[in-house]
C-alpha cells in the first residue's frame, strides 16, 4: 500500500512539471537604464499573476548591451539546453533578433523579441518568431510627415548615438515625400564638455523664413540637448522643434530642464493615457514595485498577454493575435509577424519645477497597411548602424 501510495504521488509530480510552462529571458544591460532588466522582468511576472497564470517557471540569461551577437546565442542555447524553455523573451532589436532566427528553426523554440523598433528589418519574417515593439520608425516617419506637411524647410539634429539607428532615415523619407527641403543636418557629439549647438544655429541663420527641426535623442543626450537649447540664440528658440518618440521618454522628460521652446512629438505610450487598462497597469506597478510605471514594464506586461495566448493556443496563433494594453489596441500583423498599436500625438511643455512633461493631445491610429508600409521600407545601399539594442547604452 506504501508503495502505491509513493508511485501515486511520483504521478501526480511528474504531470505538474509537463503542464508547467518555462520560459526563457534574454534581457539588456544598460548603463543610462540600469533598471531596464529589472522593470521588463517586474512587468512581465506581475502580469503573469494577474491573468491567473502562476504555474510558469522563469528562467533568465543576460546579453549585456547587445553588441556581441555570440554571447546572446549562447545564452539563448543555455536557457534551452539547462532548463528546456518552451518559449524565449528577448530583448533585441531587429538587426540583432535576426541573428536568432537560425536558432529558432534549428531548435523549434518560439521566441518573442521586445524592442524600441528603431531598427529596420533586413530578412523576412520567420514562421516561429514574432516581435512586439514600441514602433519607433513609425512614430518618425508621422513625425517626419507632420513637420514636411507645415514647414516647407525642415533642419535635422540628431546625436552621435541615434546617428546610428534608423529613426532619423524615416524622417527624412517623409520630410522628402512631403516636398520640404532638408536644408542641414546636425550631429552633436556625446561628452558634456563637447556638447555644443553652435552648427545647429548657424544653420538655423542660414534658413530664411520659416523652419522646423526635427530632433532625435535619447537618455542623457536628451538633458544635454534640452540645457543647451534654453540657453541657445532666440532666433533657434523662436524655431518649431519635432522631437523623436524617445527624446520625450518620460523618465528622462523628469529631469530635463525645459528649454522654453515649441516642441511636438509622437510617443508609443505615455502616463496620461485615459483608459482603464492603462490605469490598472499604472496603479499595479505603482502598488507592486513602488515605482512609477515606465516603456520597460509596459514590455514586460504587454509580452505576459502574449504568453497567455501562446499557453492557450500555441505559438502558432500568436500571429494575427490581438489584444487591449495600456497602449490601445495592439494587433500583430500576420504577414510582418510585428505587432502595431496607436500612436500618439503631444507636446513637452514645463513642469511645475522647470523641468520637462508630456502632455498628450490626441490618438493617432496605425492601420494594417500603414504598419506594413512601413515594415517594408528600408534604406538602399551601404550605411552605417550601431550593432547594440536601443537604450542599452
Amino acid at each position: 500500500m506504501g508503495a502505491l501510495r509513493s508511485h501515486f504521488l511520483f504521478c501526480i509530480t511528474f504531470q505538474f512539471q509537463i503542464m508547467s510552462t518555462r520560459i526563457g529571458l534574454l534581457l539588456p544591460r544598460s548603463v543610462e537604464y540600469p533598471s531596464i532588466s529589472f522593470d521588463l522582468l517586474d512587468g512581465l511576472r506581475i502580469h503573469l499573476r494577474q491573468l491567473g497564470l502562476n504555474d510558469i517557471t522563469v528562467h533568465a540569461e543576460n546579453t549585456g548591451f547587445g553588441e556581441d551577437p555570440e554571447a546572446t546565442y549562447a545564452a539563448a542555447e543555455k536557457l534551452v539546453i539547462t532548463h528546456d524553455v518552451d518559449l524565449i523573451i528577448a530583448y533585441a532589436t531587429s538587426l540583432n533578433a535576426e541573428q536568432l532566427y537560425s536558432f529558432s528553426a534549428s531548435t523549434g523554440k518560439p521566441i518573442l523579441f521586445l524592442d524600441a523598433g528603431m531598427e529596420h528589418f533586413d530578412q523576412p519574417a520567420h514562421p516561429n518568431c514574432y516581435h512586439l515593439t514600441l514602433q519607433g520608425t513609425q512614430a518618425c516617419y508621422m513625425l517626419g510627415e507632420a513637420a514636411g506637411n507645415h514647414f516647407k524647410q525642415v533642419m535635422f539634429a540628431c546625436s552621435f548615438l541615434d546617428g546610428g539607428y534608423r529613426g532619423n532615415w524615416f524622417m527624412n523619407e517623409a520630410v522628402t515625400k512631403a516636398d520640404a527641403t532638408v536644408t542641414g543636418h546636425f550631429v552633436s557629439l556625446y561628452s558634456e564638455q563637447d556638447f555644443s549647438l553652435a552648427i545647429l544655429e548657424d544653420i538655423r541663420r542660414r534658413t530664411e523664413g520659416d523652419a522646423a527641426v526635427l530632433t532625435a535623442f535619447t537618455s542623457y543626450l536628451t538633458g544635454f540637448f534640452f540645457t543647451h537649447l534654453k540657453n541657445a540664440s532666440p532666433e533657434l528658440k523662436n524655431t518649431r522643434f519635432y522631437c523623436s518618440p524617445f527624446c520625450a521618454e518620460e523618465l528622462q522628460l523628469d529631469t530635463s530642464p525645459f528649454p522654453d521652446v515649441d516642441m511636438s512629438t509622437i510617443v508609443p505610450w505615455a502616463r496620461t493615457i485615459e483608459s482603464a487598462e492603462n490605469q490598472v497597469f499604472m496603479d499595479t506597478i505603482k502598488k507592486e514595485k513602488n515605482k512609477t510605471a515606465n516603456i520597460f514594464h509596459l514590455l514586460g506586461w504587454e509580452s505576459a498577454m502574449v504568453v497567455q495566448q501562446f499557453i492557450t493556443n500555441g505559438a502558432a496563433s500568436i500571429n494575427g493575435m490581438s489584444f487591449i494594453g495600456p497602449r490601445g489596441i495592439v494587433h500583430f500583423h500576420p504577414d510582418t509577424q510585428s505587432a502595431y498599436a496607436p500612436l500618439y500625438e503631444g507636446k513637452i511643455v514645463a513642469a511645475d519645477n522647470g523641468n520637462c512633461r508630456l502632455i498628450l493631445s490626441k490618438a493617432l491610429e496605425v492601420t494594417a497597411d500603414v504598419h506594413h508600409a512601413n515594415h517594408l521600407l528600408k534604406p538602399v545601399g551601404d550605411f552605417s548602424r550601431w550593432k547594440n539594442n536601443f537604450f542599452c547604452i
